[in-house]
């Protein structure tokens, strides 16, 4: 295995695993823009969602060409698994 596969592997966000194709994007110490990183960013495939945490979990907009679709979630690993889950069914061009 090659040294880049294992720093991808342990890529994390606030010692939460992170898929290596996600930038996450502070906007506010409670909120956050995710983006695929393997979309061109002028690209509106490449913004995938919102976060945002409070005392309750975490609210989630996801986003995709002519889709949006609201979530909560119990925490920020759960917002991260259910945009990659999203991310998952999502073909690529």
């Amino acid at each position: 295995m090659s040294n880049t596969k294992e720093a991808a592997m342990l890529a994390s966000f606030m010692g939460i695993p992170v898929d290596p194709a996600l930038e996450i994007i502070p906007l506010t110490d409670t909120s956050w823009r995710i983006c695929d990183t393997r979309v061109d960013p002028t690209e509106p495939g490449g913004l995938l969602a919102y976060v945002e945490s409070d005392t309750g979990g975490c609210s989630v907009i996801l986003l995709r060409p002519g889709f949006t679709e609201s979530a909560h979630t119990d925490g920020f690993a759960d917002a991260l698994s259910l945009i990659n889950s999203r991310l998952a069914g999502t073909p690529r061009a």
